[in-house]
């Protein structure tokens, strides 16, 4: 604690002049990076601009590759947010940043507004909390605090540490904040030191909350805090706004899942708008930070060309569906396990279309002169497999004989189901399929696709559900008995008679 005390005395012998013409404006800093805080700060985020309409100007800060995905900063900014990566900061203004806890101060002082509400990305507001920079309580000090449900005891060590005076106070929870910079810009400096030196102040402290208070009272600056304590929540606490009513649930306990469970938030409007959120970051995000192989130049043109196509007909042994390919190495419609990210490598002058499950390599294609990518995966039980530009699809030899897509389209016609169960229609409705399932090799894949769109009663569903497998039961039977080449050229079955 000696260099420490030592380096906090001499920036208080020499603070630091507020550089006036690095910053401007109004607005929020959150730090995110990782795969669990990316998607709480999705939900934060969707909150903010769905739910209150906050106009703010948002950042998103994060330390380096192994935090933040090319793919991940992209759906940030779709939804206007901007992503900064500190450790391209820190080559320009260095700090020793070991974690999120010590990168918390330094993104606040080196984000570009001059006013930030910090929020924690693992907090949900309540109402907007834009509202708070026009507190009265913020308006006189420049320095807001929200109380936590612990103290800072008179005996804890850090006070005499540090050269202070030992006191009794409440302790600072540091999922929200409120600062002006022009007014509180030594307590940032004192405040990124200290987390600089974590191993020795952590250990009296629980982790950067505190360190904003320490360094408020070392430099004398004034400061206030709002009077209402949080309540606990089920192992998280709500914040209170000035007036003692609920402003901001932080999930301390129960950080946002992108996949399984998550429990209510404290007011129940709020849930159904966060599981929409999670949803929709389901759909668009595999969940992995990936990282693609590093390209050659021709690998990054042919990459370009591809997103620029976007849509691709995906063949295998086993089934035929949509793939759209997507900037930052992302998957889109059609996503499986085995199919989440992409990248294209050049491997002895040839080019390489890779297909990722996670981060692992499991399906390498290569370009061929009719402009599809052919190839297998790899390992395993392997399969063969095919991607057609939907563009060329549309006069693909066999394109309607191995999707059932539209015909699935038009057979399960929303208007069919309107009026409720009727056995007979239901017999037709099978029967129908059964024979869609000779002529397509896709029909269970669509069937599955479309009964989640459609607005089926109980009675209705219990029928349909188990066809999807019944039908694909009967499919690969007869591919067993029936040996078929993927790649092998179609007959149109308008000229040919096929026993099954």
């Amino acid at each position: 604690m000696q260099e420490l005390r030592a380096a906090i005395e001499e920036r208080l012998r020499h603070p630091p002049p507020f550089p006036e013409k690095r910053f401007a404006g109004r607005g929020i800093v959150i730090c995110a990076g990782g795969q669990r805080y990316f998607t709480c700060a999705w939900v934060l985020i969707s909150v903010l601009r769905s739910v209150h309409q906050t106009k703010l100007p948002i950042q998103v800060w994060h330390l380096g590759r192994s935090e933040m995905s090319e793919a991940m900063q992209i759906l940030l900014e779709e939804q206007g947010v901007e992503v900064v990566d500190a450790e391209t900061v820190l080559h320009r203004y260095p700090a020793t940043i070991a974690g999120p806890w010590p990168l918390k101060p330094y993104a606040i002082a080196h984000s570009r507004f001059r006013e930030v509400l910090s929020l924690d990305a693992d907090t949900v507001p309540l109402a907007d909390p834009t509202a708070i920079l026009d507190w009265d309580l913020y308006r006189r000090s420049g320095l807001l605090f929200w109380p936590d449900v612990i103290d800072l005891l008179e005996t804890n060590p850090i006070w005499s540490n540090l050269g202070l005076e030992p006191r009794h106070c409440i302790s600072v929870e540091s999922s929200v904040l409120a600062v002006d910079k022009a007014r509180a810009w030594d307590v940032l400096d004192i405040a990124i030191l200290l987390n600089e030196h974590w191993r020795e102040s952590y250990k009296y402290l629980y982790g950067d909350k505190d360190t904003f208070l320490l360094a408020a009272i070392l430099t004398g600056s004034r400061h206030a805090r709002v009077d209402h304590r949080p309540f606990s929540a089920a192992g998280d606490l709500v914040q209170r706004d000035v007036d003692g009513d609920p402003l901001l649930h932080h999930r301390t306990a129960s950080k946002w899942k992108l996949f399984g469970e998550n429990r209510p938030v404290v007011a129940p409007a709020l849930t159904a708008d966060c599981e929409k959120a999670l949803a929709e970051l389901r759909r668009r995000w595999s969940g992995v930070i990936f990282h693609g192989p590093e390209g050659s130049e021709r690998a990054q043109v042919e990459e370009a060309k591809l997103i620029e196509l976007s849509r691709f007909r995906y063949q295998t042994s086993s089934e035929t569906r949509w793939l759209e390919l997507l900037r930052g190495g992302a998957i889109g419609e059609g996503r499986t396990e085995m199919e989440q990210h992409w990248a294209v490598i050049e491997r002895d002058g040839t080019l390489v279309l890779q297909l990722y499950s996670g981060s692992r390599l499991a399906v390498e294609l290569f370009a061929q002169p009719d402009g599809s990518w052919r190839g297998s995966s790899l390992g395993g039980s392997g399969f063969e497999a095919r991607l057609i530009p939907e563009t060329a699809w549309r006069s693909w030899p066999g394109a309607h004989r191995r999707s059932a897509e539209a015909a699935i389209e038009a057979l399960l016609d929303p208007s069919l189901f309107a009026c409720g169960f009727d056995p007979e229609t239901g017999q037709e409705v099978e029967a129908a399929l059964a024979l869609l399932n000779r002529l397509f090799d896709d029909v269970p894949e669509q069937l599955l696709a479309k009964l989640t769109a459609l607005p089926l009663c109980q009675a209705w569903r219990a029928a349909l559900d188990p066809l999807a497998r019944s039908l694909k039961e009967a499919r690969d039977a007869r591919r067993r008995r029936v040996p078929q080449d993927l790649f092998a050229p179609v007959i149109n079955p308008q000229h040919y008679s096929r026993v099954f």
